[in-house]
């Protein structure tokens, strides 16, 4: 720009009549006598529009499915996709650098995955102790995420710990079923009646990881802790980091798949 305005600048010097000037970008200069003024014509009140020389845009996209539309309707032979896992995020760099030739990188999908309502549930109470009636209403609530145990006995279980609210706990045996049988005394007028509760120490979960996603298996553990007579119960969720890379990584060779471009795993 410097160089344009010295040049017209030189312009101006020489001449005496108003004179036009056009620059090499398309825009013209008109060049006065009277103090060799330089004032820009090009389009005084801004009626032209003229098209950027690249596109400059960052969209913030939610779903796979939009990532993969938005690619497609833009990409070029340079379109590349960064997947970053440690922010659950995949940025389309729609005019990235080609071989040996630079690109202005502008143009960006951005599809930053939100994590589903029901991971968000079963992660939120992974590894934590809740009382009966608590960790009881819980597994009610969210018995549709439960694959296996069956619903029948899920809720049976549910109702047995609402029932024993107010017993004694004194041990947990390990039954040959692989539940948890928790043993207890109850006392009824005078007499001290002894009994056990059964629930699974196993569950297999069906949760989608990320909005708008299919149900992945998730497995999890029966936790408890016996003190002093009280039970207090709880879920761990089983190596739930793998289950989010493997699914995270899924989404990502997808796209690249749908869209004809190269992922790579990294962040910009």
């Amino acid at each position: 720009m410097s160089n344009e305005a010295e040049t017209v600048a030189a312009l101006a010097r020489k001449t005496v009549e108003p004179k036009t000037v056009k620059t090499g970008d398309g825009r013209e200069f008109l060049i006065v006598a009277e103090g060799a003024a330089v004032r820009e014509i090009s389009d005084e009140h801004s009626l032209q529009v003229t098209a950027p020389r690249y596109i400059k845009q960052a969209v913030t996209l939610q779903t796979q499915e939009s990532l993969i539309a938005y690619v497609k309707a833009f990409k070029t032979p340079a379109t590349i996709l960064f997947a970053d896992i440690g922010t659950n995020s995949v940025v389309g760099l729609i005019d990235y650098h080609a071989p040996a030739k630079a690109a202005h990188a502008a143009h960006k999908a951005v599809l930053t995955l939100p994590f589903s309502e029901e991971w968000r549930i079963w992660n939120e109470v992974s590894g934590k102790l809740k009382p009966q009636l608590e960790f009881a209403r819980f597994l009610e609530e969210n018995a549709a995420d439960v694959r296996a145990p069956t619903a029948g006995d899920l809720l049976d279980a549910c109702r047995d710990l609402q029932v024993h609210r107010k017993v004694n706990f004194v041990k947990a045996v390990r039954t040959q079923t692989d539940n948890e049988n928790f043993e207890y005394t109850e006392e009824t007028n005078a007499t001290n009646k002894k009994s056990g509760l059964e629930i699974p120490t196993k569950f297999v979960l069906g949760l989608p990881v990320y909005f708008g996603e299919e149900d992945t298996e998730v497995s999890a553990f029966l936790r408890w802790r016996l003190d002093d007579g009280s039970l207090t119960l709880g879920i761990q969720l089983h190596r739930v980091e793998h289950v989010r890379q493997a699914v995270f990584k899924q989404i990502v060779l997808a796209a690249a798949e749908a869209t004809g471009c190269p992922a790579v795993f990294g962040k910009i």
